[in-house]
């Protein structure tokens, strides 16, 4: 059984996303949340760059703990509390709907949102234990350890924690790699976590070179990651060498106003990308594990 990565997963992936918006609208919710950490995360990073290249980490410092020690930070806490907890949990919610979702989808040829939902209590679960035990070798994790360290030792030991950090993203790369199809193991086949993960393994190391080639392309999509980082960082300069460069403060406003309404159209533009990509690299890992799965049912019989 011969499989070409384009024409059975990527283009039936693609069109499937391209003419169902429902899966879309699974993926809006989630997306939202990511987009917030995402954004979260980044303008902590950038505030740290910058804190660092003006060399005012100390009086960065003083305003952090100034704001900790102010009448907002309770709320802060709450709110951020609360934003956590629901990111925690509805991303696997939302992630098992949209695979229960696709395959009624490719299986009767309908499929309803409310019918992805009906069972997600209880079935939920193993793809929250899954995403715990496993969240830290996710690309983004790992990088912002490695950052962590870097400021935690101020660049002193930044030769060996660099080659501690190409260690363990090497090995989180091949964790993923093999581990790619435990969801879908987990939410079609109601296999236990370790079981999964066992079953996504062999199908991946049998198709080895396909499993690495679309996972060099999920790579390539998550590149939309370094674009984000981009625009929170050259918003700030962008922002200040305009406020420096004119005098008038009728213009430095109009000039501010028309740059955060920019900075905002492409937070936007970003977001819905995710929202896009998001929703096809499951549709792409769906079709790879359907059409692998078959591949390897069919070495078996043979065998």
């Amino acid at each position: 059984m011969k499989i070409e990565v384009k024409k059975d997963i990527i283009l039936p992936a693609w069109e499937l996303i391209k003419d169902d918006s429902k899966i879309k609208k699974l993926q809006f919710f989630p997306g939202v949340l990511s987009i917030i950490f995402l954004s979260a995360l980044l303008a902590y990073q950038t505030i740290y760059t910058y804190s660092v290249l003006s060399h005012k980490k100390e009086e960065t410092l003083e305003k952090i703990l100034n704001f900790v020690h102010s009448q907002y930070i309770k709320e802060f806490l709450i709110w951020a509390i609360i934003f956590i907890i629901f990111y925690i949990l509805l991303t696997p919610i939302f992630e098992w709907a949209v695979i229960k979702y696709i395959q009624k989808k490719e299986v009767e040829n309908k499929a309803e949102i409310s019918e992805a939902f009906t069972i997600w209590l209880y079935k939920f679960l193993p793809v929250f234990e899954y995403n715990n035990l496993f969240s830290e070798f996710k690309l983004l994790s790992i990088l912002n350890f490695y950052l962590f360290m870097l400021r935690f030792f101020e660049f002193q030991y930044i030769k060996a924690i660099t080659y501690s950090f190409i260690i363990v993203f090497l090995f989180s790369l091949l964790i993923n790699i093999l581990f790619n199809y435990s969801k879908y193991f987990i939410v079609l086949e109601n296999s236990k976590v370790f079981e999964a993960i066992w079953k996504s393994t062999k199908l991946a190391l049998m198709n080895i070179w396909n499993t690495f080639k679309l996972y060099f392309i999920m790579f390539i999509l998550n590149i939309r990651v370094i674009f984000n980082f981009i625009l929170f960082l050259i918003f700030p300069i962008i922002l200040v060498s305009v406020v420096g460069f004119l005098t008038s403060q009728l213009l430095q406003t109009i000039a501010i106003t028309i740059l955060i309404i920019l900075f905002v159209i492409f937070l936007l533009f970003l977001w819905y990308l995710a929202w896009v990509l998001e929703s096809l690299k499951i549709a792409i890992w769906y079709y790879a594990y359907k059409k692998w799965k078959q591949k390897m049912e069919e070495i078996e019989k043979e065998i």
